[in-house]
């Protein structure tokens, strides 16, 4: 569980990590303006952490669908080796003897290579069906070590560098479940890595019964490496703390700082540097001697998904963000971060990879797909006060009605209620996704078809031709509906009586990238309009602030 001086250590991160863009504002359509409220990290997400042998910093990220190369003394991104080269939801990785990138990518269940020199090389294929596979990690004889994470999965592998062999099975026992970053000690010959929420285990790859040995206990770790002096180094989530221990004096670990951040790998430079990255906040630090740690990247938004406004007090508005990992609070009308909430941290909490949001009273609709929940979530007093189970992957959920909720679904393609007596079928679509209502009517956005439709009170057409059509939202001062166009990249305003379609703003940096990913429009109260934009191609992490005048 995490504590409440980490839960604030987040918060404070996120209040420095997340930029205000200064009220810039573009548009070429008449009685509308468009400014950038505010921006977040330029990495989608910071996963492993591995130094190339040319002594750049290589940087999985998972959610950017990227590897990125970085100088880690100035921060500055050099290089980003994306898709188009092969690089799918890349994790951790390492250098292999061959001088080839090696990578996991997680959420295709593949280990790939490839020649991170070479401008024109793509990334080839080693191993598949590995579901969930995350560690990755040499010996010194050239041997290469995946592991099984998450996804329901556990399993230690060795492969062949040059995918002719299939992967071999080390030991697939329960007791290696959550095994992530791992590292071989250089005396022995052991592999150390963590289990998530216990502590440190070491392994024997070469036993004919390879379990796991407990080493360091009691520490919410996600990642071990060694420096050349043999020395361990380790996170512990739950506390912020980065230590260090002598090889074998598992008892006595030293402090080296407390980072006020999500943390999800680390390496170690020839000079024993620590560098640290964040899943969440899409940062890397660097930990200085004295104990303190410089952001050689910034943090922020990572993948700003759905949006909510809701109205404050003090006559504001709390502009809500679902970011994948957290959930995100900025000022209406500065851009100001206000607070965030970590995701999946505290039991009871906020579900993890958050989806969607809707407005509920003073209350927030959050959806999440990868969990399979729907849940009503009180952002002031941060606790759930309802939940709904729904294993079709929720997409987008909404109140409609008393005491239900509306969602539609990416594995059925179903737009579902639930009521107090259960599920019950709406209507059938192909890739329904954000919804819509004035209180009596219902529309969704199908991103297959390029559609709006309203299903409720009755099922019919409203408007076709769509490019890419995700986030929808009921606009109060004329009754139309706004829909992002996320693979035209503009915002559009349907007529629902006619279907008469016009656009409010173009070049708005909007892509759906993957399933439970999209971009998202929500109206205040003022006829304030706010957009997510998230890009992986452009590596854009906004929220947008839209005003028609009137």
């Amino acid at each position: 569980m995490r504590t409440k001086k980490t839960i604030a250590l987040l918060f404070c991160i996120a209040l420095v990590g997340t930029m205000f863009a200064g009220g810039k504002s573009f548009s070429k359509y008449p009685g509308v303006t468009v400014m950038t409220l505010a921006s977040g990290a330029p990495i989608h997400s910071a996963n492993g952490l591995y130094f190339g042998p040319d002594g750049y910093l290589y940087i999985g990220s998972t959610g950017g669908n990227e590897i990125i190369k970085m100088d880690s003394n100035s921060g500055r991104i050099l290089d980003r080796i994306g898709a188009e080269r092969g690089v799918v939801t890349p994790d951790d990785l390492t250098f292999g003897p061959d001088g080839m990138l090696y990578f996991t990518a997680i959420m295709i269940g593949e280990v790939r290579k490839i020649d991170p020199f070479d401008p024109a090389a793509t990334a080839t294929t080693i191993a598949t069906g590995l579901a969930g596979v995350n560690p990755i990690t040499f010996n010194d004889q050239g041997r290469l070590f995946v592991a099984l994470d998450f996804f329901g999965s556990a399993g230690l592998y060795e492969l062949d560098p040059n995918g002719v062999q299939p992967p071999h099975l080390i030991y697939g026992g329960w007791d290696i479940y959550n095994l992530n970053g791992f590292d071989f000690s250089p005396d022995v010959g052991w592999l150390y890595g963590p289990i998530y929420g216990q502590g440190v285990v070491k392994i024997d790859v070469d036993a004919s019964s390879p379990a796991p040995v407990p080493v360091i206990s009691g520490i919410a770790t996600s990642a071990v490496k060694f420096d050349t002096q043999g020395r361990l180094y380790t996170d512990d989530n739950d506390t912020g703390r980065v230590l260090r221990y002598d090889y074998g004096d598992w008892g006595n670990g030293q402090v080296l700082a407390t980072i006020s951040f999500s943390m999800d790998n680390l390496e170690i430079d020839s000079r024993s540097h620590v560098y640290v990255s964040s899943d969440r906040d899409g940062c890397i630090a660097k930990i200085l001697p004295n104990g303190n740690h410089v952001l050689i990247s910034p943090g922020g938004m990572i993948a700003p998904n759905g949006v909510a406004v809701l109205p404050r007090p003090d006559g504001g508005d709390s502009v809500y963000v679902a970011d994948i990992f957290s959930l995100r609070e900025f000022d209406g009308r500065t851009g100001k971060a206000l607070s965030v909430v970590p995701a999946g941290i505290v039991s009871g909490g906020i579900t993890t990879f958050l989806g969607t949001l809707a407005p509920d009273g003073n209350n927030l609709i959050v959806s999440s797909a990868l969990s399979g929940l729907i849940q009503r979530w009180n952002p002031l007093q941060q606790e759930v006060l309802d939940t709904w189970n729904d294993p079709y992957m929720p997409q987008g959920a909404m109140p409609f009605g008393q005491d239900m909720v509306v969602a539609t679904e990416l594995l059925t393609g179903q737009v579902v209620r639930f009521t107090p007596s259960g599920r019950e079928f709406i209507a059938q679509l192909a890739m329904p996704v954000g919804l819509a209502t004035n209180g009596t009517d219902l529309w969704v956005a199908d991103y297959a078809l390029g559609q709006v439709f309203k299903i409720l009170p009755n099922f019919q057409p409203v408007a076709g031709g769509l490019n890419g059509p995700t986030g929808l939202a009921f606009y109060p001062p004329d009754g139309s509906l706004l829909v992002v166009e996320a693979n035209a990249g503009r915002l559009s305003r349907i007529d629902p009586a006619t279907g008469n379609i016009s656009i409010l703003a173009e070049g708005l940096q909007v892509g759906y990238s993957i399933p439970m990913v999209y971009n998202s429009v929500a109206v205040a109260s003022s006829g304030a309009i706010y957009v997510t934009g998230f890009t992986p191609g452009l590596r854009m992490n906004l929220l947008y602030r839209i005003e028609i005048h009137r």
